[in-house]
């Protein structure tokens, strides 16, 4: 199974926990945004363990490697939240929508960036 297919796999299960976690905590009242943080730091803590021993296979130094990876996923939920804010605040989407549409967009970015740079594997995945 190529790399491409297996971070898909393990993005939509990211996904899963993501958006799951994150209608839990709006239906329990917390705001939109503090939602989707924590619910993004659980959908990355099971990101960095799948894709650090199953997606790219790698023995990296692992603090260095773990710092890229939250460095990443930093850009990812700044890039994630100013969706949000955008749909929601100025185009006055559903947050539900608002976030799917952010989660997507932050996919992407976080796919290339993580394949070529935080677990270091120099080939392109067809993107």
């Amino acid at each position: 199974m190529g790399a491409f297919v297996k971070f898909g796999i393990v993005g939509l299960g990211n996904t899963l926990i993501t958006i799951g976690s994150y209608h839990v905590f709006v239906y329990l009242g917390l705001n939109y945004i503090l939602a989707n943080v924590i619910s993004y730091l659980l959908g990355m803590m099971n990101s960095y363990y799948w894709n650090k021993n199953w997606v790219f296979r790698v023995k990296p130094n692992e603090k260095k490697t773990f710092v890229k990876f939250i460095f990443v996923n930093m850009i990812s939920l700044l890039i994630n939240n100013f969706t949000l804010i955008l749909l929601v605040g100025i185009f006055f989407l559903s947050s539900t929508v608002s976030q799917l549409l952010a989660t997507v967009l932050g996919l992407w970015i976080n796919l290339i960036l993580n394949k070529i740079w935080t677990f270091e594997k120099k080939e392109i995945l067809g993107i």
